[in-house]
């Protein structure tokens, strides 16, 4: 049990070092249309950036909070705004993923997106 937290937190680590280190390219979901497009943006680096530290933090406190079981959301982050997906066990589970990325700072709002799958 103490090495998945181990583990959690070093993913976690590791993905908010990648996200301060590196240029990503902005996606957007056009949910109406069910596609993924780039589209260009006319935000500085230091709001995209913003952008990525914040889902790196999501997925950290998601990754550490006791309880949730983390493995299977995907958190992504646009202005502020971050839109959870993927799918966790019960409702209690996707009501606490929600809560603790709304906990976070930077995040103006969460959209929780997230499907209960019964393991």
């Amino acid at each position: 049990m103490k090495a998945i937290h181990i583990i959690k937190s070093v993913g976690g680590i590791a993905c908010l070092s990648l996200a301060l280190a590196a240029n990503a390219q902005v996606t957007v979901t056009d949910s109406a249309a069910s596609h993924t497009a780039a589209t260009p943006t006319h935000e500085t680096a230091g709001e995209h950036i913003s952008d990525a530290t914040v889902t790196t933090k999501v997925k950290a406190a998601l990754a550490t909070e006791k309880g949730l079981k983390a493995l299977h959301i995907h958190v992504k982050t646009r202005e502020g705004v971050v839109r959870l997906t993927g799918s966790v066990p019960d409702a209690a589970q996707k009501s606490l993923a929600a809560e603790t990325a709304a906990n976070v700072g930077g995040v103006k709002s969460v959209r929780n997106h997230l499907k209960l799958v019964a393991e």
